[in-house]
């Protein structure tokens, strides 16, 4: 099995933050490099980590190893302990970048790990979800919208010459992709999704819902320079329909879950910063 050097460094990030030690959990262990141990168990974790944090495919990967490909993993996990114990004898851990890192990685960690241990109680059922999208069937009303592909120039003159090409017949999107200086789009022949109303700004708002599917329009001046535009759908009001919204509905739900208990620890722990030295930030 090769190296994988991705791997390795992710694998001191995981190591590093760790302080089980295989006794501690009452198993025998695999493996012991100085002052550490591995179980099979630390093995089939780093393992989920190599897969994407898939479990059963860690186990699945684990089973159709070969004995040799076994020994090489752990001799890769066995010199990635002694150089982290090395690190720990020169007191890397205290360096103001590391110790940085360590801290946050377990500060998201433990906070995922407390997130997760949360979600496995909340009601995510049918029912659920059908009751909070009741509750909140405003927020899910499909708003007016157009879907635009447009270009974007520096004059008014450039943007019209633009506008009598595409006009006379040429591909927009390959005038966006030459011409236009919003490059974000211009890789995608200008096209910028759907567009609701009062997402945009006032003057290109105006020009993209005053026409119709197919049509262009232009030039308009905004604060960023001067757009050809050009309408490829129009999607009119309406009220949000649950089987459509579900996916979202669900984030959502999920979302005022968290809320409530981020508003209990609020209320429970004492919470305070210094104005002065937040004005310095960045100074």
């Amino acid at each position: 099995m090769k190296k994988s050097f991705i791997f390795i460094a992710l694998l001191v990030s995981v190591l590093a933050l760790s302080s089980m030690q295989a006794f501690a959990a009452g198993q025998v262990p695999v493996m012991k490099a100085g002052a550490e141990s591995v179980t099979a168990d630390d093995l089939l974790f780093l393992l989920t980590q190599k897969t994407g944090g898939n479990e059963a495919m860690a186990g699945m990967v684990a089973s159709k190893m070969s004995m040799e490909e076994k020994k090489d993993f752990l001799k890769d996990v066995g010199d990635l302990l002694l150089v982290y114990q090395a690190a720990q004898a020169k007191g890397i851990q205290f360096n103001p970048g590391v110790a940085a890192k360590l801290r946050w990685d377990a500060v998201n960690t433990m906070a995922q790990g407390y997130v997760e241990k949360l979600a496995a109680g909340w009601d995510m059922s049918e029912q659920a979800l059908r009751s909070y999208f009741e509750a909140h069937r405003a927020d899910y009303a499909v708003k007016e919208a157009v879907h635009v592909r447009h270009i974007l120039v520096e004059s008014e003159s450039e943007a019209r010459n633009l506008l009598l090409q595409a006009l006379a017949g040429a591909d927009f999107g390959e005038l966006a992709a030459r011409s236009s200086k919003d490059q974000g789009s211009a890789e995608k022949g200008g096209d910028l999704g759907w567009v609701e109303k009062g997402f945009t700004v006032p003057e290109f708002e105006e020009a993209a819902f005053s026409v119709r599917s197919g049509s262009l329009a232009g030039p308009v001046r905004s604060e960023y320079g001067w757009h050809v535009i050009q309408v490829l759908e129009r999607r009119q009001a309406g009220e949000g329909i649950y089987e459509v919204a579900k996916q979202q509905v669900a984030r959502d739900l999920q979302h005022s879950y968290l809320e409530k208990e981020l508003a209990r620890l609020r209320a429970e722990t004492a919470f305070s910063f210094d104005e002065s030295q937040l004005a310095k930030l960045g100074e």
